[in-house]
């Protein structure tokens, strides 16, 4: 199995996939999808993945022009290839958190699993694991713009999952790139830093976008249902109020899960 699976989902769009499932599968997340933007004068890569392979060689098989990752967040699974690259953006709120270097160490030991191993490339030695970190070349606000030569895209602050997440608004092609905030994987709102209350009015702003055809998220599958957005604002919204019950869990993840159909919310307990 190859680390990297790299499909194109649109027009000079490319989605960029690793089985992060096979790595770390309690946290119930399939895949860690990039997305790389290929615009007239300069490419943005959606976040940069778990740090394992040669990220930049991927992209560089796609196109040579100039490329900086734009992060939804600052969590070790989307920064993790950010130092193989010249110029990387993120939120100011995580600003700092990209010059700390996080404990892989819990990481490491999953990593040695034979399931783990089977996924991971060959060549690729657990026991040194690490994500290399280095300060963003560029801090993003709300309504950033981010110029690609012929198109932009479009900085929404969208906290919730964690204060500084951002999702990243491509319009000419009528695509939502969302990160953890919004997607069919589990929803944590129950990590350290984590707002119930500002994930509901997250949702609320991500449903009331004219023009969106196709939700990127940042684990599992793209989405393309007509109105999604607006049913997953609800779900959040009957989580969060107390109209929906949910279950404690006292896992991995430590939380109350609130199931609707193909999605979960966790909340704290």
């Amino acid at each position: 199995m190859s680390w990297y699976t790299t499909t194109r989902i649109a027009q000079n769009v490319y989605q960029i996939s690793v089985p992060v499932g096979e790595i770390e599968p309690r946290f119930n997340a399939p895949t860690a999808n990039m997305y790389l933007v290929v615009g007239r004068e300069r490419a943005a890569l959606i976040d940069s993945g778990l740090g394992i392979g040669d990220l930049r060689a991927e992209v560089a098989a796609i196109t040579s022009l100039p490329c900086i990752v734009l992060n939804t967040h600052a969590h070790w699974d989307h920064v993790g290839s950010n130092a193989l690259f010249d110029e990387t953006a993120i939120h100011e709120l995580e600003a700092g958190s990209l010059a700390q270097e996080p404990n892989m160490g819990a990481i490491r030991k999953v990593m040695q699993a034979p399931r783990a191993r089977a996924a991971l490339p060959p060549s690729f030695d657990p026991a040194v694991y690490r994500i290399r970190t280095q300060p963003p070349t560029r801090i993003l606000h709300d309504g950033d713009l981010v110029d690609l030569g012929d198109h932009t895209l479009e900085v929404l602050h969208i906290p919730g999952h964690s204060p500084g997440h951002v999702a990243y608004l491509d319009t000419a092609n009528g695509m939502l790139f969302t990160g953890d905030t919004a997607c069919l994987s589990p929803i944590y709102a129950c990590f350290p830093g984590s707002d119930p209350a500002a994930l509901a009015n997250s949702a609320k702003r991500l449903a009331a976008l004219p023009g969106v055809r196709t939700v990127c998220p940042g684990h599992g599958g793209i989405i393309t249902e007509e109105g999604w957005l607006g049913w997953f604002s609800e779900c959040v919204e009957a989580a969060v109020s107390g109209q929906a019950e949910g279950t404690v869990r006292d896992g991995f993840v430590k939380g109350r899960e609130f199931r609707f159909d193909s999605l979960s919310i966790w909340l704290p307990a």
